[in-house]
């Protein structure tokens, strides 16, 4: 009786690490999960399509351009607002006129931080109406919030510092998350 309950265990314990070795069910971690479910990965050569939301009659609308592909999101998302900046500047409201990308962050919570400066040197302040200021903080929201699903929310700064506001209106002491409200239908 003794030797025939040895050998279950033993039989048991061998067919258990038999199982396990040999792939039986094993838990998936959502990476994998994701990782298995995306779209394949495009090939560098390949441009990024990007959706850019431009102020234009007092609503964003959106133009879509290609911009060169980068390997790590944060670099794409810098060559996507460095083209918000760059995109046609009849359609531009004022405030976004007067903005140049300074620089980039994206965190571990899936924030980004944008940094601002004056797009002049001799600039002192920037003048622009509520709407503008409005447009133009939303115009760098959702172009990174649509490109970029991961991202959560963004935080503009201003020569790197937090800043109340770009032109007296819009307070940007807090994260922003996407509006799409503010889309003009095309």
């Amino acid at each position: 009786m003794t030797i025939m309950a040895l050998v279950l265990i033993v039989a048991g314990g061998g067919g258990y690490l038999w199982f396990r070795m040999a792939g039986g069910p094993q838990a998936v971690s959502s990476v994998q999960q994701e990782a298995q479910t995306t779209a394949p990965a495009a090939r560098p050569d390949e441009p990024f399509m990007a959706t850019l939301f431009v102020p234009a009659d007092g609503a964003l609308g959106n133009v879509i351009v290609a911009v060169k592909r980068h390997p790590e999101l944060q670099l794409q998302a810098r060559e996507v607002v460095a083209a918000l900046f760059a995109a046609d500047q009849g359609k531009r409201a004022s405030v976004v006129n007067e903005l140049r990308l300074r620089a980039l962050y994206l965190d571990a919570s899936w924030t980004v931080t944008v940094d601002l400066s004056a797009a002049s040197p001799n600039q002192k302040e920037i003048r622009a109406s509520a709407e503008d200021e409005l447009l133009a903080v939303y115009a760098l929201v959702n172009t990174l919030t649509q490109n970029f699903p991961e991202v959560r929310q963004v935080r503009l700064l201003m020569d790197g510092r937090v800043t109340q506001t770009l032109a007296g209106h819009i307070d940007l002491s807090r994260a922003y998350v996407k509006r799409t409200d503010l889309v003009k239908n095309q």
